[in-house]
């Protein structure tokens, strides 16, 4: 604007008509010259009145919210907790259907990295819908201050769209959600092939090989039960590259009041051997002191623990911290007998060549299995005993460890030593959700160290959307019945299983 002046004074000599011309021209670059300034400093578009403020930037590459210029249900706007921005911030998120939701106007089709600044006492879950599609995300406790947490990604259309934060667990507080352009997503570095156990069998070795061969590029698929697999065979014409079985009715407390194991070890063997890989879990029945009768529950309700449901806390005053203070003690005898019970079956798929994905212990930190009610010390104890007896006493080498954890509880970690591939169980309002917030959570926590999975999910997860948002689990485990594939659309369960991304049985190395 300066130059133009400089020239305009330089030229005063001019005709009047030309000299007019000129100064309008001015004028009009100096009010283009406003406009433009304004624009970048505040990196404001503008917006309808229903979806920003002026403490809204809605970018091309960054949209900036703040919550208390939401439209806000069932929620309020707070100012009793300091370190907020803006004018406040939303709290409240008691009920099921509080919200704080904003309409962006004009956005640029494409995937975007959700950032959500929040406050929360506990560890909370939370819920980011965009368009009606729903993903679901852990915020960490942050002591009664505000801290800023990645929040998975998020896939806005060309236009108008609608985000909201759902309440999940609730009890947290909102201060501001931004999105940020993720058109280019990072590699996945490969962790290396070597398994935890040094004398690993040869098959063992030869799954981990390919299991890392394909991380990052395809995931396999899998499903838990012989029937649910007789039926994604049905619906979509192929098989699961896993089977996923359960010992649970091998344990010592559930044989002894006549349970049999289903599917039994033989015929685990013989779906192996027929071209899947296994993977098994352990509902572990505790060894002893199962209630197994009527009883008040903390909420002063008369509940029954069956015996049958022995792995659950509530139906067992088993206590592993004491237990394992007392090696010489009745209890810790059980414990050890329950182990090499167990032993016995791994043996006979050792014997016949199968290795296994062994998922013992799983979801410890949920605290509702007996194994994870002491907290973390005892069951890293537990985890550690078990790999040591397994391995040292039975001389088992035909396991890759599974552990099966929440990326924002990484004190219940048993230890990279012990642990060959850290699982996620998650069972997902929609089943659609990509689960990118805990994809990204872990790969913080173990990129290029362990392989990451989904080793129970709710149904069958959409692999093609997961892949176009970068989340590239080493493998999925449908579950069965109700959260199985037979609850959800076909076309869902076939899609997934015909996708390029997905490795099933028929794709496997003979």
């Amino acid at each position: 604007m300066r130059c133009i002046h400089s020239y305009l004074k330089s030229k005063s000599n001019i005709g009047a008509s030309n000299r007019t011309w000129f100064q309008s021209l001015y004028l009009r670059l100096i009010s283009m010259m406003k406009t433009l300034l304004l624009t970048v400093v505040l990196g404001v578009v503008v917006v309808s009145a229903k979806s920003a403020h002026a403490e809204d930037a809605i970018r091309e590459d960054v949209i900036h919210l703040e919550a208390e210029n939401g439209q806000l249900s069932g929620t309020t706007v707070a100012t009793t907790r300091a370190g907020f921005s803006g004018a406040g911030y939303v709290s409240g998120f008691l009920a099921d259907a509080d919200t704080v939701s904003w309409v962006i106007p004009r956005a640029k089709a494409g995937i975007y990295q959700v950032a959500l600044r929040y406050s929360a006492d506990n560890p909370k879950g939370f819920g980011v819908v965009v368009n009606g599609a729903r993903a679901e995300g852990m915020f960490a406790a942050t002591g009664g201050q505000f801290a800023t947490q990645t929040a998975g990604k998020v896939e806005l259309k060309d236009g108008e769209n609608t985000v909201s934060i759902a309440k999940g667990w609730g009890h947290y507080d909102i201060d501001f959600i931004e999105l940020s352009s993720a058109s280019n997503l990072a590699v996945l570095p490969k962790p290396p092939a070597t398994l935890v156990d040094a004398k690993a069998t040869a098959p063992a070795r030869a799954l981990m090989e390919l299991l890392v061969r394909n991380y990052g590029e395809k995931t396999l698929s899998g499903q838990y039960d012989p029937g649910d697999t007789a039926y994604v065979r049905e619906v979509t014409g192929q098989t699961p590259a896993i089977l996923g079985a359960d010992f649970m009715d091998y344990s010592p407390s559930r044989v002894a009041h006549g349970s049999k194991n289903k599917p039994p070890t033989e015929e685990i063997i013989a779906l192996a051997k027929a071209g899947q890989i296994v993977t098994l879990s352990w509902h572990w029945n505790a060894p002893s002191h199962l209630i197994d009768a009527p009883y008040i529950d903390k909420n002063g309700q008369i509940s029954t623990a069956f015996w049958w449901r022995g792995f659950y806390t509530d139906a067992t005053t088993f206590d592993l911290e004491k237990t394992l203070n007392n090696p010489n003690s009745a209890d810790y005898k059980l414990l050890l007998r329950d182990i090499d019970a167990l032993a016995v079956q791994l043996k006979k798929l050792d014997a016949a060549g199968v290795p296994v994905l062994w998922r013992p212990l799983h979801e410890a930190d949920g605290t509702w299995f007996w194994w994870g009610a002491k907290g973390e010390e005892p069951f890293k104890k537990l985890w550690r005993l078990m790999f040591e007896r397994l391995t040292q006493t039975h001389d088992l080498h035909n396991l890759i460890w599974v552990y099966t954890g929440s990326p924002e509880k990484p004190e219940w970690y048993p230890g990279d030593d012990v642990v060959d591939i850290y699982g996620v169980d998650s069972y997902p309002a929609d089943r659609n959700d990509t689960l990118s917030s805990s994809w990204e959570a872990l790969r913080a926590q173990f990129d290029g160290k362990k392989l990451l999975t989904l080793s129970e999910f709710k149904g069958v997860p959409d692999a093609v959307k997961m892949k176009r948002f970068g989340v590239n689990w080493s493998y999925f485990v449908a579950w069965t019945g109700d959260s199985g594939p037979r609850t959800q659309p076909a076309a869902d369960v076939k899609r997934t299983y015909n996708a390029p991304n997905v490795v099933n049985a028929k794709d496997l190395p003979r």
